[in-house]
């Protein structure tokens, strides 16, 4: 099956005040990974919007949502449909993630 992950780094702790470190991201090592620093948060900001029960989620931090997963199904472009499965915190929802890829 293929599949392409999108980690999304973002600050939201005080400490987050740059990019992680390349040993921060070798814990991610899979070749299907792209991971990226999304310092304004950029992402989150679009998926509330598509998602608007997200406003529910657990992982949310003034507002800024984090820790989420998002499975989106083979070609589809970003923004033209919702995901089919959205959710978090991600160690929460792991088993829930692999029952939709």
């Amino acid at each position: 099956m293929a599949v392409r992950v999108l980690v999304v780094w973002e600050p939201m702790l005080p400490t987050d005040w740059a990019a992680p470190s390349g040993m921060v991201q070798s814990r991610i090592s899979d070749s299907r990974v792209v991971q990226f620093w999304d310092k304004d948060h950029l992402v989150a900001k679009e998926l509330k919007q598509q998602f608007p029960s997200s406003r529910n989620l657990c992982c949310q931090r003034n507002g800024v949502l984090w820790d989420v997963a998002a499975v989106y199904p083979a070609g589809v472009e970003w923004g033209a449909a919702a995901p089919k499965y959205f959710g978090g915190a991600i160690l929460n929802v792991a088993n829930d993630v692999r029952q939709y890829l």
